[in-house]
């Protein structure tokens, strides 16, 4: 068999096998009521597929390291290796020339780059972990309130909702009913249950208080 066709065979069957895991993963790993009778490891797997949090906080936090501390080291090993020569001809004055060479050093260079250098990389490194945390956020937010939504699981990417509150929810107000007039503005004799007069005899024609 040539290399070619065993190739295709590793591609192909590693599709396959990754195809396989997938969906075994999907039915057994990923749902979260099965969280708790998984064995370490696969519970392990269970938060990082279900983003539970994020692990790129902790890898961007040590190549900030890395990259600000090899910055600084190349920059200090600048300063006494940055040295530029060249050789020109020179004449004696007797008919005879010698040749000569010069160094011009260039460690400038190295003192800008571990001034500059951590600078420009913090600042860098800033705004990706202000989206880094902002999404930080967002997640602590729904687990928070995954428990307030009943059937829910909270995730990375959900919109929080926020149920409303007693107090914050609309309340009906009902008209309030008002009095009925009780006294003639007349004569001053209490009203029938109709709201006429029996001394003046005028049937809803007196103004009442």
């Amino acid at each position: 068999m040539s290399m070619s066709i065993l190739s295709i065979v590793v591609i192909v069957g590693c599709l396959m096998l990754a195809i396989a895991a997938t969906v075994l993963a999907f039915i057994f790993i990923v749902p979260d009521k099965r969280r708790n009778n998984l064995p370490g490891l696969l519970r392990v797997a269970h938060d990082l597929f279900n983003f539970k949090y994020l692990i790129v906080e902790k890898i961007m936090q040590a190549l900030y390291i890395f990259s600000t501390l090899y910055t600084i080291l190349y920059g200090f090993f600048t300063i006494f290796t940055a040295f530029d020569s060249y050789t020109y001809r020179v004449y004696d004055g007797f008919g005879e020339y010698h040749y000569e060479t010069s160094y011009e050093w260039y460690g400038w260079r190295g003192l800008i780059i571990m001034i500059l250098g951590p600078i420009l990389l913090r600042l860098a490194y800033e705004g990706i972990m202000l989206i880094i945390l902002l999404v930080k956020n967002v997640i602590q937010i729904n687990n928070k309130l995954k428990n307030q939504n009943e059937g829910e699981v909270a995730s990375m990417f959900d919109i929080p909702k926020i149920p409303l509150k007693k107090d914050d929810a609309p309340v009906e107000t009902e008209a309030q009913a008002q009095p009925a007039p009780s006294f003639c503005t007349q004569c001053g004799t209490m009203l029938d249950a109709n709201g006429n007069c029996p001394t003046c005899s005028n049937y809803n024609t007196h103004n009442t208080l």
